[in-house]
């Protein structure tokens, strides 16, 4: 095959656009060309322009001179160019190619020889690649994330812009190693270290490792650095590509929550350790030295302005190991509680006053806020610095000052929780947090044991009171019953005696005293009775309620059968109690629900039980008289009797001494209506 055959083979066979065009336009061209175009033969394309068919040269129906002069320029002056077209079918869809475009040398003059090659895929997988590089950047600078690509043969790493923004780098300018390791703080480079050689020693590829950077700033950021180890072909490490994230604020917010969860459980010890306590003193032991662990203080004070009872104000110091000169007069002039094995405190003194505390100087006494702060400066050109800035015979010099007041829920001021010389330097805004928190506890603990002070001044009250009414159920069990029995006996002599020479009048007077004497010695022994129940130091043990029931009907056989009585007993449970008293209970509502009968039925009276969660409910119904719904409360009080003495005898005693029984046994007692009319009585048991 000669060589311009095989020339006109590989023109009319060749997929790209092959095509001559002078300044008479396009003298020959090959069939790929106008099957791009979509033309159906390549005559149709003779004589026409070549940019004729792309809207990169069109404008305004023509081509645009100044775009295809540059074009032409550059191929006049170097032989050839090569650039990239849009070209649009002739159905209107639009495509791009790769044109080459060569200057030539024809027998009729100038010409150009032309090569399209289609490249709208690679176009447009570039664009795509674009768009995902955009959206990439986009991504790591909206999400504050760090690229970094470290080779490590060459030891040289790529820095994402971002990267250097973290640390406030202008971007490009790093692009080494070393220039990491040089930024890493150097309590963290170790570990930092460490963990990158166990990595590439491994057979592992995940990479992960949180440590601080200096900022450019001068200020250490927390960063976290995750990434994905390469090996080469034969297994060796490459390529470390992975972030970096700016985990600064979470970690503060760690730092805070352990810090907050410190002084959660530094608080609750403080409130644990403080409700052993049983005095003023002891607590501000406790107090200050929780006050200054909590704030890293040297030195704390708490001031009392007042206490109960009246007594003085008191006032409590605590020193760090800082002054230990102070130390001896802490220890003689503050209460130092410890716990015993028993759990239980010694024996606290009287605390000194000091002349120079903070609760006795006029600050104390004007502040007009919960908290103050003073820096050590502030101290120093403050009135009370030099009364407070200067070593006492009690105290070193004060060094800066925070005091918190104590405020009780009426918002009276109990006193001060004050600290200085802190470690650190001045006081901050998180340690008034601090003081405020314990300050509140403090104040509620205060109250408590003002409360407490005053239930112990209450209680010995009423042991006095106590302690005269055994006088008085003395008295009446001995002193009362004798004298009764006197009179009964004299009238009971009188009515053998003399009573022919009485007369019907007499005798019927003297019966009437007989009776009282009786009455009166009934009243005296209920009240005794009611007096013993609340004084009942016996054990409860398990008690058999049918059994009591039993018992209680035995006491009051001849009443059951003088009315006929009739008793049914539902099964009944076994509780804890004291067996002597349930009897007399139960021997009191039964005995209640046969006296007042109705006179038109005979009795019938029904005990069964329930059961509750934490107690047994017990009924006692009858088929009585009943009570009116206004007295239900009423009767059972002390003397409180609904029916007059004459004609249903009482002392108004009895459901008095069933509701102090009940009680005793941890329950309640109440009466309703019963179903038949008559009263239906309930009591609780402790399980």
């Amino acid at each position: 095959m000669s060589e311009s055959v095989l020339r006109n083979v590989l023109y009319e066979q060749s997929l790209d656009a092959q095509f001559i065009y002078n300044s008479q336009g396009i003298l020959q061209c090959n069939p790929a060309m106008a099957k791009m175009l979509g033309m159906s033969n390549s005559e149709a394309l003779l004589g026409r322009h070549p940019a004729e068919f792309s809207p990169q040269f069109q404008m305004d129906g023509g081509l645009s001179s100044e775009r295809w002069q540059q074009i032409e320029t550059q191929v006049r002056e170097h032989g050839k160019h090569r650039v990239e077209w849009l070209f649009r079918r002739t159905d209107g869809n639009e495509f791009v190619c790769e044109v080459a475009l060569t200057a030539v040398q024809l027998e009729s003059g100038d010409a150009v020889v032309g090569v399209w090659h289609e490249v709208t895929d690679r176009r447009i997988e570039q664009e795509e690649l674009l768009r995902a590089q955009t959206r990439l950047q986009h991504a790591l600078r909206g999400g504050d994330v760090g690229l970094w690509d470290w080779n490590l043969a060459t030891n040289e790493v790529f820095y994402s812009d971002q990267w250097h923004r973290q640390l406030g780098e202008v971007p490009g300018t790093l692009s080494e190693y070393v220039d990491w390791e040089s930024r890493v703080h150097p309590d963290d480079l170790p570990e930092a270290i460490s963990r990158v050689k166990a990595l590439l020693a491994s057979t592992n590829s995940e990479y992960e490792s949180a440590f601080r950077m200096k900022h450019a700033s001068g200020v250490y950021r927390w960063i976290l650095a995750r990434g994905q180890l390469f090996r080469d072909s034969s297994g060796q490490p490459s390529r470390l590509l992975g972030v970096h994230l700016d985990v600064t604020d979470q970690k503060i917010h760690e730092q805070r929550l352990s810090k907050d969860l410190h002084l959660s459980e530094v608080m609750l010890q403080t409130l644990e350790s403080t409700l052993r306590v049983t005095s003023l003193e002891g607590l501000s032991q406790i107090v200050c030295r929780q006050a200054r662990r909590l704030c890293s203080a040297e030195i704390a004070g708490m001031d009392l302005c007042h206490t109960p009872n009246g007594k003085p104000a008191m006032h409590g110091r605590s020193y760090s190991e800082k002054h230990p000169t102070y130390q001896a007069a802490e220890r003689s002039s503050e209460t130092v509680v410890q716990s015993d094995a028993a759990g239980e405190a010694p024996a606290e003194s009287e605390p000194t006053e000091h002349s120079d505390d903070i609760a006795l100087c006029d600050f104390f006494r004007s502040l007009d806020r919960a908290v103050v702060s003073l820096t050590a400066e502030q101290l120093r050109s403050h009135p009370i610095g030099a009364s407070f800035c200067e070593a006492t015979a009690h105290r070193p010099a004060l060094r800066g000052l925070l005091v918190c007041l104590l405020i009780d829920g009426e918002g009276q001021t109990l006193g001060a929780i004050w600290l200085s010389d802190k470690e650190t330097g001045d006081f901050d805004y998180e340690d008034e947090s601090v003081l405020r928190q314990l300050a509140y506890i403090v104040s509620t603990l205060i109250v408590r044991l003002h409360a407490q002070e005053d239930l112990r001044s209450q209680t010995e009250l009423l042991d006095e009171s106590n302690e005269e009414l055994k006088q008085f159920a003395y008295v009446a069990s001995h002193d009362l019953q004798q004298p009764l029995r006197a009179i009964s006996n004299y009238a009971e002599f009188i009515n053998e005696d003399f009573g022919d020479k009485l007369g019907e009048e007499g005798k019927r007077y003297l019966q009437l005293q007989i009776a009282a004497a009786k009455r009166m010695k009934k009243l005296i022994d209920d009240l005794l009775q009611y007096s013993r129940v609340s004084r009942d130091d016996a054990d409860l043990s398990e008690v058999n309620m049918e059994e009591v029931v039993h018992e209680a009907m035995r006491r009051l056989e001849v009443s059951i059968e003088e009315t006929g009585a009739v008793i049914r007993i539902d099964p009944l449970p076994t509780v804890r109690g004291i067996e002597s008293r349930l009897c007399q209970l139960m021997q009191n509502l039964i005995g209640n629900a046969i006296k007042y009968r109705d006179p038109n039925r005979r009795p019938e009276i029904t005990i069964s039980a329930i059961e509750q969660p934490e107690h047994w409910l017990l009924v006692v119904e009858d088929n009585g008289i009943g009570i009116d719904p206004k007295f239900r409360l009423e009767v059972f009080q002390v003397f409180r009797r609904l029916h007059d003495g004459s004609t249903i005898e009482g002392t108004g005693i009895g459901l008095a001494l069933c509701k102090r029984i009940v009680q005793r046994h941890g329950g309640e007692i109440w009466v309703e209506a019963s179903a038949e009319g008559g009263s239906r009585f309930c009591f609780q048991i402790t399980k």
